[in-house]
């Protein structure tokens, strides 16, 4: 496949990726939109000077990869002080929590004293899961 194909492959993929991941959230689709074409449009990526195309291309499309596995948005509810609306998809990265569990008790990686209630500070969090 010639590298055009490719790169215009991976810029479609990266897309289809920011609509999973920012789906409900306009101006961070926008955003990540209009970074991913500023940066298809360089000839050099002055981020990456010395990158190839073929790397710069594997590059974008393990960032689609990433914000298809890993970039899960949440806002909070309205009516509730302390629930989460998450939105888990299909492609979520779900991982097995063993590292959490391991870790019960330990500092917080932010300073101050002890961690507690994990990342949303023991609020009750409402996952919502999309079937595609």
């Amino acid at each position: 496949m010639s590298l055009a194909k490719q790169a215009l492959n991976a810029y479609r993929g990266a897309l289809r990726a920011t609509s999973v991941a920012f789906n409900s959230d306009v101006a961070m689709l926008q955003a990540a939109r209009a970074q991913i074409k500023a940066k298809m449009v360089l000839e050099v990526d002055p981020d990456m000077p010395d990158k190839s195309v073929e790397d710069r291309i594997k590059h974008l499309n393990d960032v689609s990869m990433f914000l298809r596995r890993n970039i899960v948005q949440g806002r909070k509810e309205e009516d509730e002080e302390n629930k989460y609306f998450l939105n888990i998809h299909e492609d979520t990265e779900l991982g097995d929590n063993d590292d959490i569990k391991k870790k019960k008790g330990s500092r917080n990686p932010f300073g101050g004293g002890m961690a507690s209630g994990g990342c949303c500070g023991g609020g009750e969090i409402k996952m919502n899961e999309r079937r595609g």
